[in-house]
């Protein structure tokens, strides 16, 4: 049944503005928004009405609360688009063109660029993750996690950015361990070249995609709401005999658009 027009709760009115405010450039993106009491004189409207109006809009990813502290425009507003013809070039030369040239192709388009942070640790697999990569219930892994930031071209190094993904890739311990993999910066080869080179060239590739509230580390690292949203990407990569990699990727889902692409044959 269509609500009425006058029967719309006051807040949803109010989110609408403050959609458009953010947006259309009223508010500057990382700037704090007026305090709840001013916002709601300012819009003609309860306090109440705004809470919840920053709470739609936290959720949306157009703003970001800090306790204590007040809510803030994104600082990063447009849309990332990851598309499959860029996971899919061939591999030669013991390279791969994989995630990380896509995504650095599409920061640039924006006028971004990214600055990634890797870590590399050993620890107990993941439960659902054991049994693919052919593990014990308590076997150890390889993580290889990347914390990927955007930042507008030509900003200061102490720019922190925006946080735009969270990567883990777990590798079977038999196939990393005293090899490169355990490095953190990998070079152009990535994990797909370095696994060729080891003799694991990956044939097979499969993807889940699933969205999700984040867990509550994946909102701290990628400075978001708990009532936002998350993609999650669980690519796993095997040979003609095993799982070598499993890589899953958190991304905030008002970032990012995924853009699939195939041809037939006839």
């Amino acid at each position: 049944m269509t609500q009425h027009p006058s029967a719309t709760p006051e807040f949803r009115s109010v989110a609408q503005r403050l959609r458009e405010a953010v947006t259309g450039g009223t508010y500057e993106p990382g700037s704090r928004l007026p305090a709840a009491a001013e916002l709601a004189e300012h819009l003609g409207c309860t306090r109440s009405a705004v809470e919840r109006a920053v709470r739609v809009a936290a959720a949306e990813g157009l703003v970001t609360t800090r306790k204590g502290s007040g809510a803030y425009v994104s600082r990063l507003l447009q849309r990332i688009t990851r598309r499959t013809d860029g996971l899919l070039r061939s591999v030669s030369d013991g390279e791969a063109a994989g995630p990380d040239d896509a995504l650095e192709a599409e920061l640039r388009a924006l006028g971004l660029v990214a600055r990634h942070f890797p870590d590399v640790r050993t620890e107990r697999a993941p439960q659902d993750l054991a049994a693919p990569l052919g593990l014990k219930r308590q076997g150890q892994v390889l993580v290889r996690e990347t914390r990927t930031f955007a930042v507008a071209a030509g900003s200061a190094p102490a720019d922190p950015g925006t946080p735009v993904q969270l990567v883990f890739t777990y590798l079977p311990l038999d196939i990393a361990r005293h090899t490169d993999l355990e490095r953190p910066d990998l070079g152009p080869r990535g994990v797909e070249g370095l696994l060729i080179e080891l003799g694991h060239r990956p044939t097979d590739f499969s993807e889940t995609v699933d969205v999700r509230p984040p867990h509550e580390h994946e909102a701290t690292a990628l400075e978001i709401d708990a009532d936002n949203r998350v993609i999650q990407l669980t690519r796993t990569a095997a040979t003609v005999d095993r799982t070598v990699a499993v890589t899953v990727s958190v991304l905030p889902a008002h970032l990012w658009s995924l853009s699939y692409r195939w041809t037939t044959t006839t």
